[in-house]
């Protein structure tokens, strides 16, 4: 659809009032013995590597023509729906906790069994003999082996693997609010850049008219002079450059909105303004109440509080690195020869290993280690705290100025509201009037008002992230 006809609907709400609108072919090593094959069976092997290399792109296409199209007219709950399910930013998350996940399950494995065949073909001279005559001695067997424990090392490593389970949850639950975040942030740009368009568009009819009519009565009576004319002329085109710009924007806006959803390409044509009364009934909180809940609560400080129970369980584990072993093993053998009274057919062995001297300090560097990695994640974990301080600040401080733009936005809109409407008057009675100036006012102020709302909903959206609480808008769908 081109440009100039994509629109915002303004979607009917009760609640809504005067100021808020409703809504090589594969390279196969082929060896010597290949080398010598057919030419038909080599074109053979290239036909199969070149599918081989087509394979992901052709699923990955049938994937993305699997989706259904964005949903027309686009509103915002549709629009974060569709964007918490597919996009890049939110896969690099999700591989960090499926990471840690398989690190951890690999901890847990480290008291399971381990199972084996041994094999040994051997020839062997007995010590008994003097001359040497080797003999068949070959045997084989099954081993199963099992840590039974390592007091306490192994259990320390599953904390520390928990812990950056954990941490890594936090990091995604971050990376989504985040993402949610900058899917209103577009879709908010979106209205803005065709409110912003349509104002333009009322400048640049009023310079035109005025710039047309100057140089018709300047040709035609000789009422003004070049120079006027050209002034006028300059205004109108710089009027046009100015609505150019602004419906390019509306292009760039929904194009960032269309990555934003993970859907590359599909611009929204129309797109549905929402009802925002949920954010504009609270009450603003103040700095002292609100501050501690949102350091108890907030994903980001959860995976730094994670980020150091984790290094504190290496601290200990680094600390149990030459703790003794607890085994067991089970060996059952058959051999060629069994005249040996000290061949057993089955053996049950209890390993108990306990380490005495290491020349090298090498527990003595990873504790060190350790425990600078766990000083570094306090530090972290410090920072990040001053930086929600200082955060949650600026949020209630904006809030707080919002409140009172809100304010004047609402005057300067009936104030042109009547303007326009005395300018309306003039005119159907033949007066000189401005009405023109006056409409275009009125768009402005509108403007103005929207903007208005829609930063105060992404403010309030970002406290609600901040809280660990879901999307007002989307908790009320």
């Amino acid at each position: 659809m081109p440009i100039s006809s994509m629109s915002v609907s303004q979607a009917t709400s009760a609640s809504a009032g005067k100021r808020h609108p409703d809504r090589d072919t594969i390279s196969v090593h082929q060896g010597d013995r290949l080398a010598v094959v057919r030419p038909a069976v080599q074109m053979f092997l290239r036909s199969i590597g070149l599918a081989a290399m087509l394979w992901p792109l052709w699923v990955s296409g049938q994937s993305d023509s699997a989706k259904p199209p964005l949903p027309e007219p686009l509103t915002l709950t549709d629009a974060l729906l569709l964007g918490i399910t597919a996009h890049p930013d939110l896969a690099i998350a999700q591989s960090g906790v499926t990471a840690a996940e398989i690190q951890l399950g690999k901890v847990d494995s480290s008291y399971g069994f381990d199972a084996f065949v041994e094999l040994q073909p051997r020839l062997s001279s007995r010590a008994a003999l003097e001359a040497v005559d080797f003999e068949d001695d070959s045997r084989y067997g099954l081993v199963v082996k099992k840590r039974l424990t390592d007091f306490g090392r192994t259990e320390r490593r599953k904390e520390a693997a928990r812990s950056d389970v954990a941490a890594n949850q936090a990091r995604f639950v971050t990376r989504r609010d985040r993402h949610m975040l900058d899917i209103m942030r577009s879709f908010f740009s979106v209205i803005l850049a065709d409110h912003a368009y349509r104002a333009l568009n009322e400048r640049l009819t009023i310079d035109y008219f005025r710039y047309s009519r100057m140089a018709e009565r300047r040709d035609r009576f000789e009422q003004y002079s070049d120079l006027e004319v050209a002034q006028r002329e300059a205004a109108y085109r710089k009027a046009y450059v100015a609505r150019h710009r602004a419906d390019l924007e509306r292009r760039q806006r929904r194009h960032a909105l269309a990555l934003r959803l993970g859907r590359p390409g599909e611009l929204s044509s129309e797109l549905v303004v929402p009802d925002l009364s949920v954010y504009q009934l609270r009450e603003i909180p103040e700095y002292n109440d609100i501050v501690e809940q949102v350091i108890s609560t907030s994903s980001v400080l959860d995976a730094h509080r994670a980020g150091v129970a984790s290094a504190q369980a290496k601290v200990e584990v680094a600390k149990k690195l030459n703790s003794p072993v607890l085994s067991a093993d089970f060996e059952a053998r058959e051999y060629h020869d069994s005249s040996f009274s000290s061949r057993d057919r089955y053996r049950l062995n209890l390993k108990f290993i306990m380490p005495l001297f290491n020349g090298t300090r090498t527990r003595d560097t990873e504790v060190a280690l350790a425990e600078n990695a766990l000083a570094q994640k306090q530090a972290e974990l410090l920072a990040a705290e001053y930086a929600v301080r200082e955060e949650v600040m600026t949020l209630v401080n904006d809030l707080l100025i919002n409140r009172t733009a809100a304010v004047a936005a609402d005057a300067d809109e009936t104030y042109r509201g009547y303007y326009q409407d005395r300018s309306r008057a003039m005119y159907e009675m033949e007066m000189r009037s401005d009405l023109g100036d006056a409409q275009a006012a009125a768009a402005e102020a509108l403007l103005e008002v929207t903007r208005v709302d829609f930063e105060q909903a992404l403010l309030w959206a970002e406290m609600d992230a901040l809280l660990a609480r879901p999307v007002a808008l989307m908790e009320e769908k």
